[in-house]
């Protein structure tokens, strides 16, 4: 019974963490909180990422961060919020390269590896049963 607790305990802190990351991430790209760059800039980013309708796409990045992240902190459909945050930092990563100079010169993939081992055990094993709704 003790292992039961004590992996529900770890999930909720799991999520709390990796969801407030997020929250933080999606408000900073969306309304330009905690020092972000707001739409515009993240518009500019999209753009200097190559990828067409910089604005839209800069919308639902910064949504799926924020509303994800929201999601993933309270548990409601914590896997396919976990699922969304890892495919906006595997599709960040892609196009930024994955060649050793451009991820490992500027540390850019030891965070986001970190986010993406993060939210596997969430998307393996759902946000345990301190989750508001999770399927």
């Amino acid at each position: 019974m003790e292992k039961i607790k004590y992996f529900n305990v770890s999930m909720f802190l799991l999520r709390l963490i990796v969801g407030t990351i997020f929250i933080v991430h999606g408000a900073q790209k969306l309304f330009g909180m905690f020092d972000g760059i707001g739409l515009d800039g993240t518009a500019k980013l999209v753009a200097g990422l190559g990828l067409p309708e910089p604005y839209i796409l800069a919308v639902i990045w910064g949504s799926v961060e924020f509303i994800g992240g929201i999601f993933l902190m309270l548990g409601v459909l914590a896997r396919w919020a976990a699922v969304a945050i890892v495919l906006t930092v595997f599709i960040y990563l892609c196009r930024m390269g994955f060649t050793y100079s451009s991820l490992f010169q500027y540390s850019i993939i030891e965070y986001n590896m970190v986010i993406i081992g993060a939210c596997i055990p969430v998307i393996m094993m759902g946000g345990g049963s301190w989750s508001v709704w999770d399927v």
